[in-house]
């Protein structure tokens, strides 16, 4: 059953989308990839690494980010199809409407965070994503897009928990008190506008432990949820 979470005018969304069995199976697999998916789509960094190359990466390189969709988008839904088809299924379920990805657009990837350390470890910066105006195809076309779809579905999580942190909008932000939505695994975090949010602080009882989540956003555009990353 979907949960809803008041924010100010708006609302985040709580979805299953795996269970907690599901989750860790499809964890175990993203982290044991085969060689050829882990040298193109692994990019490893000491703050937070991606598996897949995001748009918010790439600004600036849209050849790059392009030609990179089309060498892996392909690679990385063969080797997690079952988690991309129960995503796609929960979408087409909730919109009733056609869910694709597109060939010159990353399908959603991964955030990978390691804590080299047991202790409480600080979030991260305050963003919204604007993910779809930053595609020039939709910019040019900004009339004919009926709603915008931002998603994180936690797969594993440190044993001292991790979440999201949002405000209700920009204007003021600093004067507000965040709301803190605790990730589960399993359980997707759904927000259907922008909104002010980072990643929130986490607590790992022992070194090494992992925060794994799958990420896009999406565009309703023409009858059809277009999702990417």
């Amino acid at each position: 059953m979907t949960a809803r979470l008041p924010l100010g005018r708006n609302e985040i969304y709580l979805l299953p989308a795996l269970s907690e069995a599901e989750a860790a199976r499809v964890a175990a697999a993203v982290l044991d990839p085969p060689p050829e998916l882990r040298r193109a789509c692994w990019h490893v960094s000491e703050s937070i690494g991606t598996i897949g190359e995001p748009l918010y990466r790439n600004r600036d390189r849209p050849d790059y980010y392009r030609d990179r969709a089309r060498a892996t988008n392909r690679m990385l839904a063969a080797a997690y199809a079952t988690l991309y088809d129960r995503v796609v299924a929960l979408f087409e379920e909730r919109y009733q409407v056609p869910v694709v990805f597109v060939e010159e657009l990353a399908i959603p990837g991964f955030h990978l965070v390691s804590y080299s350390s047991a202790g409480w470890h600080d979030g991260g910066g305050w963003h919204t994503d604007q993910l779809a105006w930053q595609v020039p195809y939709f910019c040019a076309r900004a009339a004919e897009v009926d709603g915008v779809v931002n998603f994180t579905l936690p797969l594993i999580v440190p044993s001292g928990g991790t979440g999201m942190d949002l405000v209700d909008d920009i204007v003021g932000a600093a004067d507000q008190v965040a709301v803190h939505v605790p990730y589960q695994p399993g359980v997707m975090v759904l927000s259907e506008c922008e909104i002010l949010h980072r990643l929130g602080p986490s607590t790992s009882t022992n070194a090494g432990e992992l925060r794994l989540t799958h990420q896009g956003h999406g565009v309703l555009f023409r009858g059809r949820l277009l999702l990417f990353w």
